[in-house]
């Protein structure tokens, strides 16, 4: 009885103790939040990152940097602010960047910062921009103001200056259509329209190229681009392409305005030579007339349609130029050139042929009735032609088609001498003299 006694109180005690023990792990950690010991802890940050880094710009010409990742909001600050100045508060997840113009190479530092306190740095290289806001586009004509009236051409020039303003010469220039119903025009004949287009500058640095709007195009934004191709800085030039079917206010163009052909060499100009030119805009139909009708073949006088074009092929008569007169049913006319000149290089000079050779030269027999005397012809041009100078002497056979042996019969007892003589087909003809001797 006193056992269970002992017992009952006990069994208290030891609950108490168990909750202590509880309580004081809890108190340690445990694993988990005070609140909630199997919840997880808080979560790592993403990663800040930046792309491109490091990036190369060019003055002048807007670029962006994008965060990929991080905890926003985000903010940059610039180390150069005088060449690159930068918003400290970025707008979403893009850096836009507007560098300033720079003399030489300049590379500025970005340091990009988040919300959790990650910071990195993103270079910028800052390269002196040969090509600076100055590409420009001017219609030939003015009937569509600064627009570009369909059917009309118009230029596009860019100016490719070095530190200081130098001019750069030589410097190469490829243009694109970026988008628009426009072509570049070429000086190719077989292919006088494209939309890309390479050309080195001038001594004044300077790079145009001439743009064809298409005949009859719905008015709509154009856009073309200029890239130089040493360093890759761009700049684009925006206009319209006004749709103009007024016969009085749509000019005349032909494309290619001026071809140029040149022959195979300094002695001869080209021929079979095929240009096609095409004409737009004024009021078709056309007709087509030239100024040396016999220099060159057309395949017709008369062009139908806006876009339509006639077939010009060369004969081999120089001219320089030959001029084409294009007149629309409306009166107005314009000119294109054909230029058929020699080419560069020497004529080819034809080799020489070897010398005709009989061999041997010369037979002496003592007793030449019925005797077949052999001769070999070589060298000079074949075919051959065997001549005996005394009548009843043959050859066999008499036209040798090309170096081989001749056999010659017929030569008398008597003394004296018979010849033969051999002919190539060169020009100019070489000979050669055999002779038989019969003593």
């Amino acid at each position: 009885m006193l056992e269970h006694r002992l017992t009952a109180w006990l069994r208290p005690v030891l609950w108490l103790s168990a909750l202590a023990g509880l309580l004081s792990l809890a108190a340690c950690g445990g694993g988990g939040s005070p609140n909630n010991p199997y919840a997880p802890g808080p979560a790592t940050p993403p990663t800040l990152v930046a792309s491109p880094s490091p990036i190369n710009i060019f003055p002048g010409t807007p670029a962006t940097v994008t965060i990929i990742s991080g905890t926003a909001p985000f903010a940059v600050f610039s180390d150069t602010p005088a060449v690159l100045p930068v918003a400290q508060s970025v707008s979403g997840n893009t850096i836009v960047l507007l560098a300033n113009q720079v003399a030489a190479n300049t590379t500025v530092h970005l340091n990009v910062r988040d919300a959790s306190g990650q910071s990195i740095d993103v270079p910028v290289n800052v390269i002196p921009a040969p090509l600076l806001n100055n590409l420009t586009f001017t219609p030939t004509g003015s009937d569509c103001g600064s627009d570009l009236c369909s059917a009309q051409t118009g230029t596009a020039r860019v100016a490719a200056l070095g530190p200081g303003g130098a001019p750069l010469v030589g410097r190469e220039i490829r243009f694109d259509v970026v988008y628009g119903p426009i072509a570049f025009n070429t000086s190719n004949p077989s292919a006088p329209q494209a939309q890309t287009i390479s050309v080195v500058t001038d001594n004044a640095g300077v790079a145009q190229v001439s743009v064809q709007a298409l005949a009859n195009a719905t008015t709509q934004p154009a856009q073309i681009r200029a890239t130089d191709v040493t360093s890759g800085n761009a700049q684009i030039a925006n206009f319209n392409v006004v749709n103009s079917t007024n016969a009085q206010q749509s000019p005349i163009t032909v494309v290619p305005n001026t071809a140029n052909i040149t022959g195979p060499d300094t002695a001869t100009c080209s021929s079979g030579f095929r240009i096609d030119y095409y004409i737009f805009g004024g009021s078709p139909p056309y007709t087509v007339q030239s100024t040396f009708p016999q220099a060159v073949t057309l395949n017709t006088n008369t062009v139908s349609r806006s876009g339509g074009f006639f077939e010009a092929t060369t004969n081999g008569t120089c001219v320089n130029p030959l001029q084409f007169t294009i007149s629309d049913s409306a009166g107005k006319q314009t000119t294109a050139q054909l230029q058929n000149v020699p080419g560069t290089t020497p004529p080819a000079v034809a080799p020489q042929p070897a010398a005709l050779v009989v061999a041997p030269a010369s037979v002496t027999n003592d007793a030449c009735s019925g005797k077949t005397f052999n001769f070999v012809v070589s060298g000079g041009t074949p075919p051959y032609n065997i001549v005996p100078a005394v009548s009843g002497v043959t050859a066999s056979p008499q036209v040798l088609n090309g170096p081989g042996a001749v056999a010659i019969s017929g030569a008398t007892t008597g003394s004296g001498t018979t010849t033969v003589t051999v002919l190539d087909s060169g020009s100019p003809k070489q000979s050669f003299t055999a002779t038989v001797t019969c003593n």
